[in-house]
């Protein structure tokens, strides 16, 4: 049995009582050609380019319709698309209905993190954590709050961090997501491995940027197909690494004091597929 579908069917198979917003998200082998309208239909859509990790990302939002109807919904990013109209699109697999749905993005009133923190208006969050420019990020505004007539500046080392280390963080999550959800104490696994890779790439780390990395790994539920492809580029890293991540695998299995059996079976799995490359 291969790594992506074991891992799947850990991820699938999580305990009940995750800390709050709970998701159990159901994963699809691709997007499919028709993806559900949270709205009025928005016409042919383009991938965002600017955004590639913006997927596995769960978060809630408030979403207002084009009837004015509120609703809530906790959601985990597949994608994020352009549509004909040059708004921007979250696609995303919706834990309500249990559908892949396209929400405008324009049209969410707030955001709450996966630590319970609400952000209204929500176009700063969502800018950040997809990593857009300013011109893309005003796209996210709904009409009624004001403008930002000062953008925050762009944060470059964290963003070259974060792209660095997506598919070392996506596994390492993943890991930690076997006994049901991501503990403090694994999280602080995570970024302690996250310090030795910053100082080997020469990305210097602060405080801001340790904080923001933090809730993108709370965060983060990866998808069977970021699972993968984070396999396959693990395995092209040279041996060193290889090895210094598998070392940050099983600091994460051990972090919680506890070893379960889905975590044991994950790491021999990640070792013997990485060391059979």
């Amino acid at each position: 049995m291969g790594l992506s579908t074991r891992l799947s069917e850990f991820l699938l198979k999580k305990e009940e009582g995750q800390p709050a917003p709970a998701l159990d998200i159901r994963f699809e082998p691709e997007l499919p050609d028709r993806i559900l309208d949270a709205d009025e239909p928005h016409g042919a859509s383009e991938p965002l380019a600017e955004s590639p990790d913006a997927e596995g990302q769960c978060f809630v939002i408030c979403y207002i319709n084009s009837k004015g109807v509120h609703s809530t919904r906790r959601i985990t990013m597949r994608a994020l698309k352009r549509t004909s109209e040059m708004q921007i699109l979250l696609v995303a697999r919706c834990a309500e209905t249990r559908e892949l749905m396209g929400f405008q993005a324009n049209r969410i009133r707030y955001c709450m993190d996966i630590n319970g923190e609400k952000y209204e208006p929500p176009f700063v969050f969502l800018a950040e954590i997809f990593g857009l420019s300013p011109a893309d990020a005003q796209l996210l505004e709904s009409e009624r709050p004001a403008r930002i007539e000062v953008w925050p500046p762009a944060d470059e080392a964290y963003t070259q961090l974060r792209h660095q280390l997506r598919h070392e963080l996506a596994l390492l999550v993943a890991m930690s997501e076997c006994d049901g959800h991501v503990s403090e104490a694994e999280s602080e696994a995570i970024l302690d491995h996250v310090r030795q890779r910053a100082e080997v790439l020469g990305l210097p780390l602060s405080a801001p940027r340790m904080h923001r990395l933090k809730g993108y790994i709370r965060r983060l539920r990866p998808t069977a197909e970021q699972i993968q492809a984070s396999l396959d580029e693990i395995g092209v890293l040279p041996v060193t690494a290889q090895r210094d991540f598998l070392e940050a695998c099983n600091q994460v299995m051990l972090a919680d004091g506890a070893v379960h059996a889905g975590e044991l079976a994950l790491l021999e799995q990640i070792q013997a597929d990485l060391l059979a490359g």
